[in-house]
């Protein structure tokens, strides 16, 4: 037998073989791949409505936190807890929300305006902007993200837990009592509920609640056409 001749041949991998080898492998970095991703995005915090990516708008991905000011009737300022770090300590309202806190906008409702940039506030505004404090102030609430507005601010469908079991939704709400009127603007967003928040804001025209029992209302987008 020549010097240094093997008794068998080297063992020869089928091509089939290679293909299944290759996709196990696949298998596992797309598994890890995922696992990781799961893991980085149930730490990852949302300082500003800029970090949520478009991925988040378009599947509509729950965010959970904060509310740590209210601006106005449908305007609100949420410290965002991602899932795995829901324990930490909330900080106090204190100057610079911009920059660690979501700006949101209730979606699919508009609320009288306040009085800001020297422009009177609307009839109601003060009382507008008291029902959502009463409702998510200091609270943990939910965000649906649906879009962005022109500000930049996310477009949301909010929720709180009113009961053990139960949540209810901030716009429906505002609806309900007369301090907002249903958005029907560019890019208005309904998550599906628009004949539901029809019905909300006709009883709540018959019953004259809130804006609709002023002699003269003007609607919140008819007040800001007239101060441009």
């Amino acid at each position: 037998m020549p010097v240094g001749s093997s008794d068998s041949a080297p063992t020869r991998i089928s091509l089939f073989d290679r293909l299944r080898l290759y996709s196990e492998a696949a298998l596992y970095i797309g598994a890890t791949t995922s696992v990781a991703l799961g893991l980085y995005f149930m730490f990852r915090r949302y300082h500003t409505s800029a970090d949520i990516p478009d991925r988040a708008l378009k599947s509509h991905t729950k965010i959970r936190g904060y509310v740590i000011d209210v601006s106005d009737g449908d305007s609100l300022r949420v410290y965002h807890t991602p899932l795995v770090r829901w324990f930490e300590q909330r900080p106090e309202k204190k100057r610079g929300l911009a920059k660690y806190t979501i700006s949101v906008r209730l979606s699919a409702v508009d609320a009288p305006e306040v009085s800001h940039f020297g422009k009177p506030a609307q009839p109601l505004s003060a009382e507008a902007k008291q029902l959502l404090t009463d409702q998510v102030l200091n609270k943990r609430v939910s965000i649906v993200p649906l879009a962005k507005d022109q500000y930049g601010r996310v477009v949301a469908t909010v929720t709180y837990r009113s009961w053990w079991f139960g949540k209810t939704n901030a716009a429906h709400v505002m609806l309900r009592q007369g301090m907002a009127s249903l958005y029907t603007g560019g890019n208005a967003q309904y998550d599906g509920e628009k004949e539901l928040l029809e019905r909300i804001q006709s009883d709540a025209k018959r019953a004259k609640r809130g804006i609709w029992g002023l002699r003269n209302y003007e609607s919140p987008a008819a007040y800001k056409q007239k101060h441009k």
